[in-house]
């Protein structure tokens, strides 16, 4: 299997960092082609300066993006909740990669989905426990229908590790990244 995996925490030093890294190492030990985008790492800009109403100077990391999406047959993001969303440099690659005509167009009025085929997952940390985000909705929600459902990418699967400001151990983080881990065929 391709796998891509997108590491969307702005520190290389970060919990997250450390579980998308583990992830890699055993999907290849499992034998799958992997590639990653590491945000921390990256050197591009996050903002979407004119919407999408014109091309920003520098396309070529959103393009490069773009080629490891369409060569993926599962996409995997890794990031840290904050503030009830993803840090700003994911959400700005996101912004700068899922555009129309790479990720769906609209024709006749109707959305046509480009990623169609492809699977993702959203490994994610968070201070709020997993309760908050099932009595208030989450980021995986937004996710699985803004992005994924109007691309045609499809969920596959999707955990949040809660409490990281308080009450979780290194044994829990551990446990954690074994969990996503073991998500690899």
């Amino acid at each position: 299997m391709k796998m891509l995996i997108i590491q969307g925490h702005p520190d290389q030093e970060s919990f997250t960092h450390a579980n998308a890294m583990n992830f890699a190492a055993v999907a290849k030990e499992k034998g799958h082609e992997v590639q990653i985008v590491d945000l921390a790492t990256a050197d591009f800009d996050s903002v979407l300066r004119y919407g999408y109403r014109q091309h920003m100077a520098d396309e070529s990391f959103p393009k490069a993006v773009q080629e490891k999406i369409a060569w993926a047959d599962r996409i995997s993001f890794f990031f840290p909740v904050w503030w009830s969303a993803e840090p700003s440099v994911l959400k700005g690659m996101i912004d700068r990669v899922f555009t129309p005509g790479f990720a769906y167009n609209r024709r006749n009025g109707k959305i046509v989905k480009h990623l169609t085929g492809k699977k993702a997952d959203v490994f994610t940390s968070s201070n709020f426990g997993g309760w908050y985000y099932k009595m208030f909705g989450n980021v995986v929600s937004r996710y699985k229908l803004g992005i994924f459902a109007y691309t045609g990418i499809k969920l596959n699967k999707a955990y949040v590790l809660g409490h990281m400001d308080s009450g979780v151990t290194q044994e829990d983080r551990q446990a954690y990244i074994e969990k996503c881990a073991a998500t690899i065929d």
